[in-house]
């Protein structure tokens, strides 16, 4: 880091002049988690609470509160965003120690001269706020946690992604993964992953080689959400009673092309 980038040469609070910077396609993604109770997240998963729909509003909320954040943040640019999107996706508690979360994602991408993190960690922001002031009646003691930048892509930086969660699949194969299709994953001696289609054909998807940071993290591939470029997936069986360990299942679709990202999130705590 040479310098902050919103401070001038006197050390005062500037907005960035952007005006001379080429138009590229840019594209973010953060994430966060709420930590709630098991019986909370029942409720709002059924459908059990008075004031409706509790993702499809945080969703919402989430997706304005991206195309406002140049109102929120005050040295943000205002941009007009080709997309932006949210999904929350429940975890239920795999075992006693560990506690139900709601995993939020949030997407922005538009051609622009500068950079759209900010949009994207306002989405989730404001979907979890969404999300706490809908139950906060029952469950008062809900967390918003871990708001931060899983991707960035276009402008001179180049591609960043958050290596404690991520890394970069190879060997990336062309192929749509739809809602509720199955993935088979597993895992050799050199911490090498490997993805595969779970029906005859066992077409490769992928391999991470992983760093030791996000290592440390295999054990939400049983309880947690894993990203495979721009699909969701989470451990099938887990609200089952099944012991399928090796298995994902697609909870968001999205189609594997060229260069895919690898990331494990949840393990709240």
């Amino acid at each position: 880091m040479s310098q902050l980038s919103h401070l001038d040469a006197r050390g005062q609070a500037a907005m960035v002049d952007v005006g001379d910077k080429p138009v590229t396609r840019r594209y973010a993604r953060a994430w966060g988690q709420i930590l709630l109770e098991s019986e909370t997240l029942a409720m709002i998963t059924s459908q059990g609470f008075a004031k409706g729909d509790v993702f499809g509003a945080a969703r919402i909320a989430g997706v304005l509160a991206a195309k406002r954040t140049g109102d929120l943040i005050p040295l943000c640019h205002p941009l007009p965003l080709s997309w932006a999107g949210v999904e929350l996706i429940p975890v239920f508690p795999q075992t006693n120690s560990s506690q139900a979360t709601i995993i939020i994602i949030g997407e922005a991408s538009l051609a622009g001269q500068t950079g759209i993190e900010m949009e994207a960690l306002t989405a989730v922001t404001i979907a979890g706020l969404t999300v706490y002031d809908m139950c906060k009646a029952v469950d008062k003691a809900m967390r918003l946690t871990d708001v931060s930048l899983l991707e960035k892509k276009g402008g001179r930086s180049g591609h960043y992604f958050a290596r404690k969660h991520s890394g970069m699949m190879q060997n990336v194969a062309a192929y749509e993964l739809k809602t509720d299709s199955l993935v088979h994953w597993s895992l050799n001696a050199d911490f090498r992953l490997e993805f595969r289609c779970s029906d005859k054909s066992g077409l490769l998807l992928g391999r991470v080689d992983l760093e030791t940071d996000c290592r440390k993290r295999l054990n939400l591939l049983h309880d947690g959400v894993v990203v495979l470029g721009p699909a969701l997936l989470r451990h099938y069986g887990s609200e089952r009673g099944k012991e399928n360990s090796g298995l994902l299942q697609v909870v968001k679709p999205g189609e594997l092309a060229g260069e895919a990202l690898f990331a494990v999130l949840g393990g709240g705590q």
